[in-house]
């Protein structure tokens, strides 16, 4: 029986000797997890800063495309995505973006052609 409170006595004595041990090693992980939210903390600040800066140069640059994106995403993001109305509205946005792009290629071919005609003569 003396083994048997000698093994008690020993295993109540155990977990306090560790505890020091225990509450040493949860400080560091504190300490490690502060360093790292911190750290973490400082990027996500240089991040936005970077896309502050990027959003507020493309604000100034090109105030009526990003007004358009803007309003897209919203769209988008409202649930416009799936109704009848993106449907007509990709169609419309299709065909003035091809007129465009049509017109555009034409004038450059037109001034392309007249340089050479120019140099010819």
């Amino acid at each position: 029986m003396s083994d048997a409170g000698n093994g008690r006595a020993r295993a109540a004595s155990s977990p306090t000797e560790r505890q020091p041990h225990n509450s040493r090693s949860l400080g560091d992980h504190g300490r490690q997890i502060q360093h790292d939210a911190e750290a973490l903390a400082a990027a996500v600040r240089d991040a936005t800063d970077g896309v502050q800066r990027c959003l507020t140069a493309q604000v100034e640059q090109r105030p009526f495309t990003t007004l358009g994106v803007a309003a897209g995403v919203g769209y988008v993001l409202g649930g416009g995505l799936s109704s009848r109305l993106t449907t007509v509205l990709l169609g419309v946005a299709t065909r003035v973006a091809t007129a465009l792009v049509a017109r555009e290629l034409g004038s450059r071919i037109v001034q392309s052609g007249s340089a050479s005609a120019q140099k010819s003569a």
